[in-house]
């Protein structure tokens, strides 16, 4: 581990925040409203609180190893087999989900910005560039993370007083309508749409501030909760329940229905794909730098530069096994979907209880 790099706190919370929100944020009303039509925003307030008790976990984990990065702390609990058996499945999980962000970047930006470059080409360039910034190290992450953050909250923000002379806030009503057995699916989408705060794993050993560390993560989740509540009303205010539910990426159906007469931009959806490649940039290289260091850990070399080369076929090949974005979706909902609760739930709790178990033994 090395000990120069440090990261401030609201760095950490600027990177759960971009790693999350890159993930979800387009495609999660669609997801909500055909899950729980206009309840959605009832699993994404479950689905947050969710995420907590995980965090709490892992900073905790943390605390009992001092000085300890990820990978020490693993070995050391549950031993170099069952551990490497651990890493292949988070490796399996990142490269999904480098694949699924590279190949739905890639669609969108040939389907409203570049309508006539192969998406072939542009998927590439994406994966390429993301690269050339992997080769550094977290604490560079973190700091493109902190410029798109602010971004973030700013453009959802503008995006928000200007969808509110069209509201129709009669779309939202009635609510606390679903079936409570549509809930565990409602859950299970809204959870995949937090997925990204695991990046902690990676950036707790180098934060500056470790006292405040617990607080300034459950912030970060705070804050994704508020965004992602705010985002799905938008959503519902603007389109019809049965719109919401047959567009993939309703929020861009909704930037596109939000005119600015006497301005120079006629409607929004352009400038909104622009901006969300920028957030998708450092959602990206954060799967992209947990990717390269874990394949880097199983081979047990010094560096991760040389997996950050090798990554990129490797990602390239999966992001173009799907042949179109409803399979992209149906892989998603059956597989990585349950890789997420796997890396993001069970092996935190494995290594916290072996970890805790393993201390009491000792004493």
């Amino acid at each position: 581990m090395n000990k120069d790099i440090k990261i401030s706190n609201i760095q950490i919370r600027a990177l759960i925040v971009s790693t999350i929100i890159g993930i979800g944020v387009l495609g999660l009303p669609n997801q909500l409203a055909v899950a729980m039509e206009k309840d959605g925003w009832i699993a994404i307030i479950l689905s947050g609180l969710l995420t907590i008790p995980v965090i709490l976990v892992i900073n905790q984990i943390f605390k009992d190893n001092p000085g300890k990065d990820f990978f020490e702390i693993g070995e050391s609990n549950l031993g170099k087999i069952l551990f490497t058996i651990c890493l292949i499945i988070y490796l399996a999980y990142y490269l999904a989900v480098g694949a699924y962000i590279s190949r739905v970047l890639g669609e969108i930006i040939k389907g409203f910005l570049l309508l006539e470059t192969p998406l072939g080409l542009i998927t590439f360039t994406f994966i390429v560039s993301i690269a050339y910034l992997v080769v550094s190290e977290i604490d560079i992450i973190a700091r493109i993370s902190y410029m798109t953050y602010g971004l973030t909250i700013g453009f959802a923000l503008i995006l928000i007083l200007l969808a509110i002379p069209g509201a129709d806030l009669t779309n939202i009503l009635p609510m606390i309508q679903s079936d409570i057995r549509q809930l565990p699916e409602g859950i299970k989408v809204a959870l995949f749409s937090f997925a990204g705060f695991e990046v902690l794993l990676f950036a707790i050993p180098f934060a500056e501030d470790k006292k405040r560390l617990t607080k300034t993560s459950i912030s970060g989740i705070v804050i994704v909760i508020v965004l992602y509540l705010v985002l799905f009303l938008v959503t519902l205010t603007q389109l019809s329940i049965q719109q919401i539910k047959s567009d993939p990426f309703p929020l861009l159906m909704v930037a596109k229905l939000i005119n600015l007469p006497g301005y120079f931009l006629q409607n929004l959806d352009g400038l909104v794909t622009a901006i969300w490649v920028i957030i998708i940039f450092s959602t990206m290289a954060s799967v992209y730098y947990s990717s390269s260091k874990i394949l880097s850990k199983i081979f047990r070399a010094k560096s991760h530069k040389a997996s950050v080369l090798i990554l990129i076929p490797v990602i390239y090949f999966l992001a173009f096994l799907p042949k179109n974005v409803i399979q992209i979706n149906n892989i998603m909902s059956n597989v990585v979907i349950y890789l997420a609760m796997i890396v993001i739930f069970l092996i935190p709790f494995i290594l916290f209880m072996v970890g805790r178990i393993k201390r009491r033994i000792r004493q």
